[in-house]
């Protein structure tokens, strides 16, 4: 009884604990996405992989050292090297080496290289803060979508309790002989129209929701609720910094742009690569080997095979070289090489150039958007109190019988117009103060959650 007690118990909490729905503020979307996201994983790993070719092009500079050794057998005639003899026998030999080689100089490419990679590198680490800055975007945009469509749809649902409400009044008073059949049927038109666009907006929310959670790389099967937010008048008009300030802020912040400035610097080295190719090389090197041979016999005339050990030591050979390389004609390749990486600093300067191009046009249209936000909030607000004012009176009227239906809806329509208009400027402040933040690198001054 005790066990089938237990099992019932955790039946329930675990049903309890997949029921349960969790709430994401915008704070913990952004630090989802940020873990979550695959761009950012893969340019990390892109990272470490420059890192690793940035640290062996500093072991380029150091001597190779390479060691060998071998087994042979042979049947037949042969020529021994090992007893200086030609013999018709099987023969078993072998022996060992140990070599070392040092560039000396091999036309700069190791300098340039190391630099080169140094470069890609540190480009790499700008390509993942690109991605993040780019991920933190695109979710406090599909964040504050979903925040602007739930706050429409309370708006929709508002209106349709007013309209609900003045239907049950329009009904009781035809019931009671003293309405007027023609408003209870324009009323419940209404009504049907509104649970409609209720409706549509409810099924345009669940879109961005599934959007931002999709966004999060977050499990679709869980229920999520989106916690709102919250923003005072004083914060929504606040004024943004000088245009040039934000700019300036922005350029100098840019992980795309210092990704480009960097690619560009990077292929600068790859160019210096290719003109120098038809410098000479010189290498040294130094190696030393031993050998032994079953046809090695000893001195004594016993006819006795060498001892290793003996043979080892009296067949060691060193040996020391020095290599000068002078490419006179490789077939126009270096040439071709010098003419394709002086293409590939051309594009990465014009990349440069499209980069900053761009960041430009960013920065413009986000600062525009942010001071004609503010400009409309301001406007509305100001125009939403006399939008209500009107509508007071225009139902006043409406329930007094002294207007028509018509003039009542057109009131009420440009009330909630009025307040949609109001809640988009305020959301659209939001948006475009946290774009700029992401843009200039600033710390993200997220609103409240409620």
């Amino acid at each position: 009884m005790k066990k089938l007690f237990i099992t019932l118990l955790l039946a329930v909490c675990t049903t309890v604990g997949l029921n349960a729905q969790r709430t994401l503020t915008l704070e913990e979307c952004i630090n989802i996405a940020l873990e979550n996201n695959i761009d950012i994983k893969t340019s990390r790993n892109t990272a470490i992989s420059a890192k690793a070719g940035y640290t062996q092009s500093k072991y380029q500079f150091l001597p190779s050292l390479s060691a060998n050794a071998s087994h042979t057998w042979n049947e037949g005639l042969s020529f021994d090297q090992t007893s200086g003899n030609l013999v018709n026998t099987t023969t078993l030999g072998g022996g060992g080496s140990i070599n070392g080689d040092f560039v000396i100089f091999n036309g700069l490419e190791n300098r340039f290289g190391m630099n080169q990679r140094k470069l890609q590198y540190e480009a790499s680490l700008q390509e993942i803060e690109r991605n993040i800055q780019l991920t933190s975007a695109n979710v406090v945009s599909s964040f504050l979508d979903v925040i602007m469509s739930k706050e429409s749809l309370t708006i929709a649902n508002n209106t349709l309790n007013l309209l609900n409400q003045q239907l049950d009044q329009q009904e009781k008073r035809q019931g009671a002989g003293v309405g007027n059949l023609e408003q209870v049927y324009n009323l419940r038109t209404q009504v049907a129209q509104q649970r409609l666009r209720i409706v549509n907006q409810e099924n345009q929310l669940k879109s961005q929701k599934l959007a931002l959670i999709q966004l999060l790389l977050l499990d679709t099967s869980v229920e999520y609720t989106i916690a709102g937010v919250t923003a005072n008048d004083e914060e929504l008009e606040r004024e943004i910094e000088e245009y040039g300030i934000v700019y300036s802020k922005a350029l100098a912040y840019s992980p795309a742009l210092k990704t480009s400035k960097l690619t560009y610097e990077a292929t600068e080295k790859g160019l210096k690569i290719s003109q120098f190719a038809w410098m000479p090389s010189v290498t040294v090197g130094a190696s030393w080997g031993t050998g032994w041979s079953s046809n090695l016999k000893n001195p004594d005339g016993s006819g006795t095979v060498m001892p290793l050990p003996d043979q080892f030591e009296n067949n060691g050979s060193k040996s020391a070289r020095f290599n000068l390389n002078i490419p006179l004609f490789t077939r126009m390749q270096n040439k071709t090489a010098v003419e394709q990486s002086r293409i590939r600093v051309m594009n990465s300067e014009l990349n440069v150039e499209q980069t900053k191009n761009n960041l430009t046009n960013q920065v413009q249209q986000a600062y525009l958007a942010v001071i004609n936000a503010q400009t409309f909030y301001v406007a509305n607000k100001e125009s939403l109190v006399n939008i209500e004012a009107t509508f007071n009176f225009t139902k006043t009227r409406y329930d007094n019988g002294t207007i028509d239906f018509v003039t009542y809806l057109t009131s009420l329509d440009g009330l909630n117009q009025g307040e949609l208009a109001l809640v988009q400027a305020r959301y659209s402040i939001l948006l475009r103060k946290l774009i700029l933040d992401i843009y200039t690198g600033d710390e993200l001054d997220l609103p409240d959650s409620n």
